[in-house]
């Protein structure tokens, strides 16, 4: 399937933007002021910053290499230390200014691919086979899940933000 960012947005795509960018907004917010120490800590038993970044961005990636075929923007290396759970090395991996920048070039990417699509694109079906979950192999439920997904860790970060002792912006 091809689609264009030059296509006019349809009511259903503009409300997909709408919670992409909601979700998206709202982890960039949470990460506001956090600089490269604080943004690899976290009290047990949660996760740092930088994780739920690199786990939004190698999800976020992923949607975008089964949907629209694109190469991935992260190592396989990255992949593994972010995209899982198993991982408690929080001091490897890219500063948390190139984990934000990368965050939001996933984001472009992947936003410019969803304001091209028109309702009749949600129902098609990725040719990849997708790792792990059959849900994200139809275009519409893996666009849900992903949004669901971002506002999800949202919530998470959000609790990180109090264990350290900062307030929730919204």
């Amino acid at each position: 399937m091809t689609v264009t960012a030059e296509a006019p947005a349809q009511p259903l795509t503009t409300h997909f933007l709408h919670h992409f960018d909601l979700a998206y907004g709202m982890v960039l917010e949470l990460a506001e002021d956090f600089d490269n120490e604080t943004a690899r800590l976290a009290p047990a038993p949660h996760k740092p910053l930088v994780w739920f970044l690199g786990h939004l961005i190698c999800a976020t990636d992923y949607f975008s290499t089964l949907h629209q075929g694109t190469e991935s923007l992260v190592t396989e290396e990255f992949s593994r230390h972010y995209a899982g759970n198993d991982n408690n090395d929080w001091s490897w991996g890219p500063s948390l200014a190139e984990m934000i920048e990368l965050y939001q070039q996933v984001h472009a990417r992947m936003r410019a691919f969803v304001a091209g699509l028109r309702p009749e694109d949600l129902d098609s079906e990725s040719p990849l086979e997708p790792f792990g979950d059959d849900r994200l192999k139809n275009l519409g439920k893996a666009l849900s899940i992903i949004q669901m997904h971002d506002a999800y860790h949202c919530g998470q970060i959000g609790c990180l933000r109090v264990a350290l002792g900062k307030s929730v912006p919204f």
